[in-house]
């Protein structure tokens, strides 16, 4: 196999690796937020500042994790999400967004401790890009 050398002249302004590190070094320190009770993603913040992580405690009864609206914002843009179960009781469960999936489904639900799932859009419905 032979490899051809980078000249002056070739635009590598745009190319897919120059993109994946510019956005990873632009979030390359993560937001986390503790989540008690039923929230919607990137929506339910006082602080004003969105989450990539949301460590969800169900010890008390089941939570569920609404997406976001796939085609709009951030999650049009490739923004990744993680949602992280903490407790052993109950559930946690992540919607997408009405009738938008995940992995072909509108609903997905973690049952055991220390489960999480990551998140992206590809601008139409969402899919895993890591779990557990």
């Amino acid at each position: 196999m032979t490899y051809q050398e980078l000249v002056a002249t070739d635009d590598l302004s745009e190319s897919v690796p120059s993109k994946i590190n510019s956005n990873f070094l632009a979030r390359a320190n993560l937001n986390g937020s503790a989540m008690t009770a039923d929230f919607t993603v990137w929506a339910d913040d006082a602080t004003g500042s969105p989450k990539d992580i949301y460590f969800c405690a169900s010890a008390g009864g089941n939570v569920t994790a609404t997406l976001p609206d796939a085609t709009t914002g951030d999650a049009a843009a490739g923004r990744v999400v993680t949602i992280f179960k903490v407790d052993a009781a109950n559930d946690v469960i992540i919607d997408g967004n009405g009738s938008q999936t995940i992995n072909g489904a509108t609903t997905v639900t973690m049952s055991s401790q220390y489960n999480y799932r990551a998140v992206i859009s590809d601008g139409t419905e969402w899919f895993t890009i890591a779990n557990n």
